[in-house]
């Protein structure tokens, strides 16, 4: 399956591929080094909509078209806002307007299979943040990143909790105070990013990636992200009495049985692709 979400232009802000279970979904602004508009978010949020209830994606992937991530936020639609004095009732049109983003990455940090970002270029501000916001992150030897919004005046706002989930509070404090850009190395080090490739690397990384997630069985993958997920938010006690109740949907399921059979087999189970396909970056 591959699709693009079409502007009224005829552009597509994003491009939509499922290889075997993968959607790749890849930000298609490279003119504007994908920066954050409001198509392209648009695009993203309903493509997240989509996901949630779609049994046939087993992952979910995050790149840029034209070897860039991600520029950070588009300001057209702050500055259009700016031009309107504030209201003297009722929430600022700029703070509405701002949570939208970050109600995307938190559909993006929900999605109930594992997501993986790659980072190739540059991931700046906004994009830092929806790498932050999933579950694996890769990033290309010679790409760097930075949430540089303190230097033009501004906090990370939608960004920081999803910044400090990954680096902690201290580390992800300080790189947000002061704008700092990193290396791909050091993004590693500062806990942003999880793996970075070798000079070239970056889609040989990736299938190594996904041939890991790809040898888990979907369905207990979607359980182990809720159990996960509750655990943050939940009462311990109600969180284990919920995983138990996963558990022995899992047991009664008839996957469990293949795993062994599998296993006693010295065989790949039926779910396990191992050599996973990419799709063409448009």
């Amino acid at each position: 399956m591959t699709s693009s979400l079409q502007l009224a232009t005829g552009e597509a802000p994003l491009h939509v591929a499922q290889i075997s279970g993968v959607l790749f979904a890849t930000l298609n602004r490279p003119d504007r080094r994908n920066a954050l508009t409001d198509d392209i978010v648009a695009a993203l949020d309903a493509e997240c909509d989509r996901v949630k209830n779609d049994h046939s994606v087993r992952a979910f992937v995050l790149r840029g078209a034209g070897g860039t991530f991600c520029a950070g936020g588009d300001f057209g639609g702050f500055k259009a806002l700016m031009r309107e004095p504030a209201p003297s009732t009722g929430r600022d049109p700029i703070a509405l307007y701002n949570r939208r983003f970050g109600a995307l990455l938190e559909k993006l940090a929900a999605l109930p299979v594992p997501t993986l970002a790659v980072i190739e270029g540059a991931a700046i501000g906004g994009g830092c943040g929806l790498a932050a916001a999933c579950d694996r992150v890769i990033m290309a030897a010679d790409a760097h990143l930075s949430m540089p919004e303190t230097t033009l005046g501004l906090p990370p706002a939608q960004i920081a909790p999803f910044i400090v989930a990954r680096a902690g509070v201290s580390r992800g404090r300080w790189l947000m105070l002061t704008g700092q850009r990193l290396s791909a190395a050091e993004a590693l080090y500062a806990g942003l990013v999880d793996e970075t490739s070798s000079p070239g690397g970056i889609d040989a990384l990736l299938q190594s990636e996904l041939a890991r997630v790809l040898a888990g069985e979907p369905a207990a993958q979607r359980a182990t992200k809720r159990i996960v997920a509750d655990a943050g938010i939940r009462e311990r006690s109600l969180v284990l009495d919920a995983a138990a109740d996963d558990f022995a949907i899992a047991l009664r399921s008839g996957n469990v049985t293949e795993g062994l059979a599998a296993l006693a087999a010295k065989r790949a189970p039926t779910w396990q692709i191992a050599q996973p396909a990419l799709p063409e970056t448009p």
